[in-house]
This record gives structure tokens, C-alpha cells and sequence, in this order.
């Protein structure tokens, strides 16, 4: 659920309490007066704005404790014909917006929109400007990922329970409201501070769920809408997953294929999954040097394919680097892993905002194998090594209780909003474009026929019909499809 802005690209993402579904229907606070940003160049002479925005730590408790939010934007290039306000947020969750404005890079990532639209983004609470979380390593080396025996299955809870204590005790109050509703919420008090009634908004992998809570949240307060690469809050931690491994292993079938022709690749013409089974088989039973710190074990590799798999524009890079990570570590050199796997990963407000939101679920050993038997099932090479069980497993122990768990987004009074979706898509599968399309009524779904994640990073067609659905309002046809 993560784009190219975290991490090198990732890129890039599966029930429900009653009880959580009524409070996530709550009107949104009465608002006693508009906020303000002071906004002042980000860099000096350069043309993005940066500010502060203060809004409340617990949006239940308005009065009660403040937190600030690092905000920014670029103007439109053609003020005189300008569309309106556009925001977006990256992915994640923890995808930094604002950070990605304040360092020049909207031009790169939204040409198409620089003349027509001020862009406009914030770094979610927890990360980047704004205040930021860093208590540790997601998924911390030596500890299974994968259990294999009750034992392991214990540690991988014990780790995750200190993770979250040792954020908890750091951060306090800050942890128990870092959850997509409160996201939502921060959106609208930028919207507010910018003195606009209505917000144009795209929102890519994650981003996607953070858009579908402010339409059920603001229905009221949105212009245009696009969500691609989606991420279906309905269907529950193992839907998820297995959706996900049936993608990951076509995925992974992909890159193998693309080996066999590829001179760039490590392992040209050779039988890549043979490698890869072999290469994890050895560091399964004696983990591979990594740094004079870090082993990596066979679960790092496994867990580096939801990184590198995952194409995002250009897959070569990422294929090239998993090769050649696999090349070294069949001579017994596991560095190529370091900071390709979600094992090691240090962005805390990943697994913060994760667990709140999407919950595991998980009651007991035998749970958790079975899980990773029905993984297996559908996939037979890569299995459960998807960002779905990357959360679950980082969430096994969590010590705060999910504040906003799996449970459907329906939104009934938006305009159309507009749901991208890739036929080949292994980190938000086509599956969950359909079922959020279901949620929303009156949505229009733009299947696009491409492999990598989300439409607008992998096909020109699609950026053509967004952008003219952003400008104009006119929706894209269903046939025929983009490819």
C-alpha cells in the first residue's frame, strides 16, 4: 500500500464491530472557527509552501489537547484558468505528502495537473514534519514472521506486544489517535484552513482508504474524486492476504519469466524459483550475513517481495535488485536484503496506524497455520510473504485496541467518485477495486489491463482519463479498458 515516495518505491497495502461501524458514521465536529496556517516558502525563492496546521489530538475532545500537522502546497502554474484545489496523499500508511511537496517533487509525480491545480498534501500525524514516531523496527530481524511451531508463534506476538508498548510509552496519547478517520479529519481542517468549500482529491494505494473515509466522513465537502489501487476496508484480514498471494505469486511468476530474456537480470536463463527456493530453504536453517549487526533469515527474503515485486512504473529496477540480491545470496552474501524487506523496516507509524485500522485478528497458534496453509494453497511459492500478513504479523501482540477495525466505508451522498483498479495488481488486487465500487453508490470503476500497482503509476492511459475526469468531471468509459 505504499507508492515510489517511501522507501524506493514501495509501492507500494483484508472484519467488523458494530460498535465501530456507528462511531465511524459520527458527524464530523462543529468547527468553532476556521484554522490558519502560516504559510511561508518551504525553501528560500522556492514556489512551495509549508506551515504548521493545529488540530486536536483526540477530534472527540475539540478543546482538549493539540497536535500539529505539517502542511504544504504548490499554486497552480495557470491561476487564471485554475480547476480548484487538489490534495492527495501518498500511501503508506505513513506516506509523508507534504514532505514530498516541500522537496520539488509534484512536478515530477502530477505534471498533467501543475497548470490547473493548486496541489495540496500533509504529512499524516506520526510522520515526517509533523509529529513524528520512531520507536523501532516493524518486523524486528531474528524474530519468525512465519511461524512454524506455538513457540515461534508466542515470539512473533512478544515482539510485536514490545513494539507497541515501547511506542505507547514514547508517545503516548499520540498512539491511540493515528487512525484513517483521524487522517480524514486533518484533511478537512486544511481544507477549511485554505478557504475552500470543496477538495478535489486522488488518493493512490492507501491514500485510497483515506479518501473513502473523508467521502463518508465529508461527503459534503468533495468536488472530484479519485481512489486507485484500492484498498477495500470490508474484506477482512484473510481476504486480504489471499487475494494479495494469488497476485504475489503471478507477481513473482512475472519476474521469473522476465528473467529468462532479460540480460540485465543476475540470473539470466536460469530456473529463478528453483533459486529463490533453495536460497531461503539455507537461510531458513543458518540465516545469511547481512551487515556485521543483521542476519538475514529466510523470513527477510521472503518478506523483501512485497517490496520488489511490486512494479510502480518501472519494474526493471526492482527486479534487477531482487536478482541480484538472490545471486549474492546463493553465494551466501545476504546484504542485498538489508532495507528491501519489510523485516527491518523502521517506519513505525507503518504498524501504528496499521493496527488500529486493520486489526489480525488472530485468536491462537492453530489460527495463524491455518491461515498460512490457505495462503499456501493459492500460492504455492510465495505463500503468505504479502504487505497483508506483514501487518498481521506486526499487529499479533498489539497492546492498543483497534479504534477503527475492518467494517465497510458505504458512502450513499458523494458526487461520482471515480475507482481505479489493475487486472494485475499484487499489493490492492482488482477484487477490492470491485468491492469498494459496491460500497459507494453511484462510483464509476476504470478497469485498467496493466501489471504493478495502482493505474496512474503504470499506464498512460489511465493518467489521460483521470486527468480529464479531475478537470472536467467527465467520467472515463468502461470500454475500452486502458491498458
Amino acid at each position: 500500500m505504499r507508492l515510489p515516495m517511501r522507501r524506493g518505491g514501495r509501492r507500494s497495502a483484508g472484519l467488523l464491530v458494530a460498535g465501530a461501524l456507528v462511531a465511524g458514521l459520527l458527524p464530523a465536529v462543529a468547527e468553532a472557527a476556521p484554522p490558519t496556517v502560516d504559510w511561508t516558502a518551504c525553501k528560500p525563492g522556492a514556489p512551495q509552501q509549508c506551515g504548521k496546521l493545529t488540530v486536536p489530538l483526540d477530534w472527540s475532545k475539540p478543546a482538549g489537547a493539540k497536535t500539529e500537522v505539517l502542511v504544504a502546497r504548490i499554486p497552480a502554474k495557470d491561476q487564471a484558468h485554475k480547476v480548484g484545489v487538489l490534495a492527495f496523499n501518498p500511501g503508506g500508511p505513513g506516506g509523508a505528502g507534504a514532505s514530498i511537496i516541500a522537496e520539488g517533487y509534484a512536478d515530477q509525480l502530477f505534471p498533467q495537473w501543475r497548470d490547473k491545480f493548486d496541489i495540496v498534501s500533509w504529512d499524516p500525524r506520526g510522520t515526517g514534519g509533523s509529529t513524528q514516531l520512531d520507536c523501532g523496527t516493524i518486523l524486528r530481524p531474528g524474530v519468525p514472521v512465519f511461524p512454524r511451531s506455538k513457540a515461534q508463534y508466542d515470539a512473533m506476538v512478544a515482539s510485536s506486544r514490545a513494539f507497541g508498548e515501547q511506542c505507547l510509552k514514547q508517545h503516548g496519547d499520540l498512539m491511540r489517535n493515528l487512525d484513517t478517520r483521524a487522517a480524514a479529519r486533518d484533511l478537512d481542517a486544511l481544507r477549511a484552513a485554505l478557504g475552500v468549500d470543496k477538495l478535489n482529491y486522488f488518493g493512490p494505494s492507501y491514500g485510497s482508504f483515506v479518501g473513502t473515509t473523508y467521502a463518508q466522513l465529508f461527503p459534503h465537502r468533495i468536488n472530484r474524486m479519485v481512489l486507485d489501487g484500492i484498498l477495500d476496508h470490508a474484506a477482512g484480514p484473510t481476504a486480504f492476504m489471499l487475494t494479495e498471494a494469488r497476485q504475489m505469486e503471478y507477481g513473482f511468476n512475472r519476474f521469473a519469466a522476465w528473467c529468462r530474456i532479460a540480460s540485465s537480470c543476475a540470473l539470466h536463463g536460469r530456473d529463478v524459483g528453483k533459486v529463490y527456493d533453495e536460497v531461503v530453504r539455507k537461510a531458513d536453517k543458518k540465516p545469511l550475513p547481512g551487515t556485521p549487526y543483521v542476519k538475514v533469515s529466510g523470513d527477510t527474503i521472503r518478506m523483501s517481495l512485497p517490496v520488489l515485486i511490486p512494479a510502480i512504473g518501472d519494474y526493471v529496477t526492482p527486479w534487477t535488485e531482487l536478482a541480484a540480491a538472490l545471486a549474492a545470496a546463493e553465494k551466501g552474501d545476504g546484504s542485498g536484503f538489508i532495507g528491501r524487506s519489510y523485516v527491518g523496516d523502521p517506519e513505525s507509524a507503518y504498524a501504528a496506524v496499521s493496527c488500529l485500522d486493520f486489526p489480525p485478528g488472530l485468536t491462537s497458534y492453530a489460527d495463524a497455520k491455518a491461515r498460512l496453509a490457505l495462503a499456501k494453497a493459492v500460492a504455492p511459492r510465495v505463500g503468505a510473504a504479502v504487505e497483508g500478513w506483514a501487518i498481521t504479523a506486526a499487529c499479533a501482540g498489539w497492546p492498543i485496541p483497534p479504534t477503527n477495525p475492518w467494517q465497510p466505508t458505504p458512502v450513499d451522498d458523494a458526487p461520482p467518485i471515480l475507482i481505479a483498479g489493475n487486472t494485475h495488481d499484487p499489493s490492492t488486487p482488482l477484487e477490492s477495486a470491485r468491492g469498494l465500487h459496491r460500497q459507494l453508490r453511484g462510483s464509476h470503476l476504470m478497469v485498467t489491463d496493466v501489471y504493478g500497482h495502482t493505474s496512474w503509476f503504470n499506464s498512460e492511459c489511465a493518467r489521460s482519463r483521470i486527468t480529464k475526469y479531475l478537470e472536467t468531471g467527465e467520467m472515463p468509459p468502461e470500454r475500452p479498458r486502458c491498458s
